[in-house]
């Protein structure tokens, strides 16, 4: 009796028809989840022996991850701070993404300057309460220090310099503790630390527990009386349970990419169809005032975008979505 063939099957190098195998990007997501974990094991046997060497072997193995996985035009630096065009410099940051075209000469003075700095990251062994507080605090400062933009919400909003934490681990007992945690401690920091928008932590990837992702979107309810309302929502959700933490924050920081650099794009928008960004929980604040200029608010305003109708994903700086 023949078997019964699965949808998406195709020819094998040998002519026959095989069932579809598991798509080869979760295969690789998995096997650097394994190495980050087996590192991870590595270090920590040895971290009480010498803290300094272990922190520097976890920054190493983070920035490692980010050279094999980014496009090649994408430098990756550890150790350094950021300078902003008013002379301000930030606290030293672990690893540094750097825009393509960097110049040459500045690439190792350790003062990277903001405009061509891609994405910043605390890199941690065993992520803690106190490193998410500190990190909120550093991602409200580093957004502080980037040029305004103005236009759109999208260039009002969002920070063109992504700033997250990436931890192999948690220091919190059981996962499902560590989940609330990380969640209460990102809405706190967030309290304490964020004036608008662009200023929130983007990201939280603890690799053998959950990627915690930023989420930025503006809405427009159209009520049958009265005047159209614009609400600028900003919150975070978990990534986490079907898609391998690592997966998700790749998912993420390649859209991010994407949305300043359009040669990101093709990259960002195969990592988004193969669904690394499943939401598993999260929730977002409606922040009064929206932070956008007169202008751009005036015209979002105009638009006909309503609150309740879905739209396809896009890159759209006008969009519903804007990460």
């Amino acid at each position: 009796m023949e078997a019964r063939r699965s949808q998406g099957t195709g020819p094998t190098e040998g002519g026959t028809v095989t069932s579809q195998a598991r798509h080869e990007l979760a295969v690789w997501i998995d096997q650097t989840t394994q190495e980050m974990a087996s590192e991870y094991e590595r270090i920590r046997a040895r971290a009480t022996e010498d803290p300094g060497t272990a922190g520097d072997q976890g920054e190493e193995n983070w920035a490692q991850l980010l050279r094999q996985w980014l496009p090649s035009s994408y430098q990756v630096r550890t150790k350094g701070r950021i300078l902003s065009h008013d002379g301000t410099a930030s606290r030293q940051v672990d690893v540094v993404v750097l825009r393509p075209g960097y110049p040459a000469k500045l690439l190792d003075k350790k003062l990277y300057i903001t405009s061509g700095v891609a994405a910043a990251f605390e890199c941690k062994l065993t992520l803690t309460a106190a490193h998410l507080e500190e990190a909120a605090q550093t991602a409200a400062e580093i957004a502080r220090m980037t040029a305004p933009r103005q236009g759109t919400p999208y260039r009002e909003l969002v920070s063109p310099l992504l700033y997250g934490v990436l931890a192999h681990s948690h220091s919190w007992a059981q996962p499902g503790t560590a989940l609330e945690k990380i969640n209460d401690n990102i809405i706190s920091g967030a309290r304490h630390h964020a004036r608008h928008a662009r200023e929130h932590l983007d990201l939280v990837c603890v690799a053998d527990t959950c990627t915690a992702l930023k989420s930025t979107e503006f809405r427009l309810l159209h009520p049958p009386e009265g005047d159209t309302q614009l609400f600028c929502m900003v919150g975070h959700f978990l990534a986490c349970g079907q898609v391998p933490p690592v997966g998700a924050l790749l998912a993420y920081v390649m859209i991010r990419l994407g949305w300043e650099d359009s040669a990101v794009r093709p990259f960002a928008e195969y990592f988004r169809l193969s669904r690394l960004l499943l939401r598993a929980s999260g929730g977002a604040a409606n922040l009064h005032p929206t932070g956008l200029t007169p202008d751009t608010e005036k015209e979002a305003l105009s638009k006909s975008t309503d609150f309740l109708r879905e739209q396809p994903w896009s890159w759209d700086e006008w969009s519903l979505s804007l990460e």
